[in-house]
């Protein structure tokens, strides 16, 4: 009695479907430009150590940021479905970013370990989502 029925929640949830959909769709763009920018155009960062280096810790970051983007994003009744969705789009979009880097002459490399960051990242991201998807249904399961 006290929860919104499912389909009054799903109702709620796409209402701001477009504007998440077109974040999510700036964010890939944003990650495009950063991700192809010739090598001389980024800024050098201190390397602390070959296993956590800033370079890795910003892919982890960026792709942990947009694979909850794109959980919010997906049009899915099921919350597991997007946050798969989210995160396998994610990791496959950060393995094209490598891949691009290595074939198009930007001075940038190709660097596995950069997509494991991402993939890392992707995954992270999915968990945080599926976190505060959880708190908020709790959250609104709670009113009275």
């Amino acid at each position: 009695m006290g929860q919104p029925p499912k389909a009054a929640t799903r109702a709620s949830f796409g209402r701001g479907l477009g504007v998440q959909r077109l974040l999510s769709l700036a964010y890939a763009v944003f990650l495009s430009v950063v991700s192809l920018a010739p090598g001389q155009r980024i800024p050098k960062i201190f390397d602390w150590s070959t296993l956590f280096s800033p370079d890795k810790l910003a892919h982890f970051g960026a792709y942990a940021i947009f694979a909850v983007l794109l959980s919010f994003s997906i049009g899915s009744p099921s919350v597991l479905r997007r946050t798969a969705t989210a995160v396998v789009a994610a990791t496959l979009f950060g393995v094209l970013m490598e891949v691009l880097q290595g074939v198009i002459g930007t001075g940038r490399d190709f660097d596995p370990v950069d997509m494991v960051a991402n993939l890392l990242g992707a995954v992270l991201g999915g968990i945080a989502y599926l976190l505060l998807t959880i708190l908020l249904h709790r959250l609104a399961s709670a009113r009275p």
